[in-house]
């Protein structure tokens, strides 16, 4: 079997050798400073215009009105769920009663 290329995968304590170190890599904010600014702008400026829509508002609404009009749907139908299955219970203890 041959080993991978990785000197953790056998032993997790093994100190990385010289050979697998690469160049240190730049920090974060060096690196990305500029673009996640202009993107962040560019995200937000959409987020509030959308939000700011009349148009978009309305129908956020209603998906919103529609999604818990559901929730409460299958609410219901697991109350009377349990409820069958509570009816079902009693009707098996009582017949088990009535036998012994």
């Amino acid at each position: 079997m041959k080993q991978p290329n990785n000197p953790y995968y056998y032993y997790p304590y093994a100190a990385p050798s010289t050979m697998d170190q690469q160049a240190p890599q730049t920090p974060y904010r060096a690196d990305n400073g500029r673009a996640h600014l202009i993107t962040g702008i560019v995200a937000g400026a959409a987020v509030a215009y959308l939000l700011s829509n009349r148009h978009v508002q309305k129908s956020i609404g209603a998906t919103a009105n529609k999604a818990w009009g559901a929730v409460r749907g299958e609410v219901e139908e697991l109350k009377e769920r349990l409820a069958d299955v509570q009816a079902e219970l009693d009707y098996y203890r009582e017949k088990d009663r009535d036998s012994e």
